[in-house]
């Protein structure tokens, strides 16, 4: 399956607190890996980096941020993850630009979780230790909706292809999606269309409505914190 084609439009971009945050290095290593991968897909973000970090240092114009490269095809995103399949190497490391990939633990680690009935799938990537924020990888096939969950920590997504429907706007490849702490949502993608995102939450995670909620909150009382599962 394939996106269907649409109307050109502007990317969502990071605020630049966030964009100054990583050319002076004030990120823990999820922000910085979630930060980059934007970067890797915008050309303005990663050239707005690169005059911050070149600002004041006297030696003139900063050369281009090293992770600029040009917003990818879907196609050929996918091309790629059909060709690694039929290789030892794990698919699913293909939608992640190197830069972030080289930084991850090994692929072949990565434990997925389906989310049932609703079909998206979920990795944890890495735990910051200090700050305990986490890092997912997550894939939505055609037609499918990730579990309603109220944020009471921050969630901030990277669009690594394809796209999803996320409220009143439909979000794609290079696009930052933040959901701040007590909004609530349900992405879901279309029926000719899917998905692959890269997101961050910070404690306490996420909260999940309906009968999933009443799982987590029997599962947090026994021995599971409240968005483990993000």
């Amino acid at each position: 399956m394939r996106n269907a084609a649409r109307e050109p439009r502007a990317m969502i971009h990071p605020t630049e607190d966030r964009l100054r945050a990583v050319a002076f290095g004030d990120l823990d290593i999820t922000a910085r890996l979630l930060v980059e991968a934007h970067l890797a897909l915008c050309s303005e973000c990663a050239t707005t980096v690169a005059l911050f970090g070149g600002a004041g240092d006297g030696l003139g114009e900063p050369e281009p941020f090293d992770l600029v490269i040009r917003p990818p095809e879907f196609d050929r995103i996918w091309a790629r993850v059909e060709e690694l399949a039929a290789t030892a190497v794990l698919p699913q490391a293909a939608v992640l630009p190197p830069s972030v990939l080289s930084a991850l633990p090994d692929p072949a680690g990565w434990r997925w979780v389906v989310a049932w009935p609703e079909k998206p799938r979920t990795a944890l990537l890495m735990r910051d230790a200090e700050t305990g924020s986490r890092l997912y990888l997550r894939y939505y096939p055609p037609g499918s909706r990730y579990p309603r969950h109220r944020h009471l920590g921050v969630e901030e997504s990277v669009i690594l292809a394809g796209g999803f429907q996320n409220g009143d706007v439909h979000v794609e490849a290079g696009d930052w999606v933040t959901g701040a702490p007590g909004t609530e949502h349900s992405p879901a993608t279309g029926r000719d269309e899917e998905c692959w995102c890269l997101s961050r939450v910070t404690p306490p995670g996420v909260s999940f409505a309906g009968l999933r909620g009443w799982l987590q909150l029997l599962r947090g009382l026994i021995r599971w914190r409240p968005g483990e599962l993000a």
